[in-house]
């Protein structure tokens, strides 16, 4: 990330966070009202269905979605405005990924994801902190997910050498062509209809964090992998 970058995202963070908790209270009420709106129209009703009922609980249903997906926009601004945790500790990086696997086994069931798992005996350790970790491990298994809407395969792989921990995560999905790839981590980059752009951004950064590097291998129409490397010296530091 080079300079520019960091002043854009430092000049957002400080924005977004004062946006979210004006922009918060608003979106509970809402939601709330929204709720209300749905009883009444039972009460209205007597409980019947009719075709006007319907219709306003699509449009409600839809106030409410979107209503949804700001919350997770302002998230993710959040994400990257708040500072790194301070306390860092030694944690498994095979603890971590067993658990993102638990954590969206459903999700992966529903969509038809077959899911390999090959996990290093060795068990490599990073240091650092685990939830930002762990966030970052599920932005890039929703991104494999995502990129199989019809079904498919994710296979993750831990490793590690004399001088690295290795994490590979790899898709059989749409894949990148050059053009995307060189502008994937840039801040509001998506090429989803409902992507913040910054599900990968917020990526690097704990890759960074963690002293690591991450690197992508891409060909359309046959899948992507992500190649996570972190220093082992500064992982057994603790």
């Amino acid at each position: 990330m080079d300079a520019q970058d960091r002043d854009r995202l430092s000049t957002v963070g400080e924005l977004s966070t004062i946006l979210a908790h004006e922009i918060k209270n608003p979106m509970n009420s809402i939601i709330i009202n929204i709720e209300v709106l749905r009883a009444a129209i039972l009460e209205v009703t007597g409980g019947y269905e009719n075709s006007a009922s319907t219709r306003a609980k699509k449009y409600l249903d839809v106030i409410e979605g979107e209503v949804k997906r700001l919350d997770k926009v302002i998230k993710g601004f959040l994400d990257l405005s708040l500072p790194s945790q301070s306390t860092k500790v030694k944690f498994g990086i095979n603890q971590v990924l067993q658990s993102v696997v638990d954590f969206m086994a459903q999700e992966m069931k529903q969509k038809g994801i077959r899911l390999q798992t090959d996990f290093s005996k060795e068990n490599p350790s990073l240091f650092g902190s685990s939830d930002q970790m762990k966030q970052a491990l599920i932005n890039l298994m929703l991104n494999s997910l995502q990129a199989q809407p019809n079904g498919g395969e994710v296979s993750i792989k831990t490793s590690s050498t004399d001088k690295w921990v290795l994490i590979s995560i790899q898709d059989a999905g749409f894949g990148m062509d050059e053009r995307t790839l060189e502008k994937i981590f840039n801040p509001y980059f998506t090429t989803k209809d409902k992507g913040s752009g910054l599900g990968l951004t917020i990526v690097r950064r704990v890759v960074k964090e963690h002293h690591g590097d991450i690197r992508i291998e891409s060909e359309v129409g046959k899948g992507t992998t992500f190649h996570l490397n972190f220093p082992k010296k500064i992982s057994e530091c603790a």
